[in-house]
Parts: structure tokens; sequence; C-alpha cells
């Protein structure tokens, strides 16, 4: 008798543990597709391309020739110019320059 337990026995064991690693296997292959198709959706929504529209009219200048042109473009460089003047720095400038006078004269001096 005990030849025939040991037989059941076996395949039993054997048969369960097929089942578990086949159930395994699909559990697995089921979590991959899963993700892949989730993967595919985003990359998807990512390479389309997409179509844009302004729902705000952008303000459009003209002007009535080109003269106008140019003399909004000649009173801009005058602007950029004064503003330039006006920000200059010359107190940093005065230092600097003496600095470098000094440093001359110091060597010249030194040199003698």
């Amino acid at each position: 008798m005990s030849p025939i337990f040991g037989f059941l026995a076996g395949v039993t064991t054997s048969s369960t543990l097929l089942y578990l690693f086949a159930s395994e296997i699909q559990q697995t292959t089921s979590r991959a597709h899963s993700s892949m198709a989730e993967t595919r959706t985003t990359l998807a929504s990512i390479l389309t391309s997409r179509t844009y529209t302004i729902t705000k009219p952008v303000a459009l200048e003209t002007r009535g020739n080109v003269t106008e042109t140019m003399k909004d473009l000649w009173d801009e460089e005058v602007v950029k110019g004064a503003s330039f003047v006006l920000n200059a720095d010359l107190g940093k400038w005065t230092r600097e320059t003496a600095g470098t006078l000094w440093e001359k004269l110091s060597t010249a001096v030194s040199t003698k």
C-alpha cells in the first residue's frame, strides 16, 4: 500500500507545484501586459501632435508709412542712449582709471 501512497503523494506534489508556477507566470504576464499598455497610452499622449488655439487676439501695431517707423526706431535708440548715460557709474570708472594710473606711475617711479 505504501508504494501507491508514495506515487499519489508525488503526483499530487508535482501537480500542485506545476499549478502554482503556471498561475504565477500567468499573473506576471498579466501585470506586464497592463504595464506595457499603460506605457503605450502615456507615450501616445506625449508624442501626438497637439493643436493649439489662440484664445486671446494678439494686438498688432502698424505704422502709416516707413517714415513713422524710422522715427520710432530713432526715438528708441535715443532712449537707449539716454538710459545708458543715466545708469553709468562714473564713480566706479573714475576709481578704476585712477587705480590703473596710480599703478603705472608707481611702477615707473620704482624702476628709476
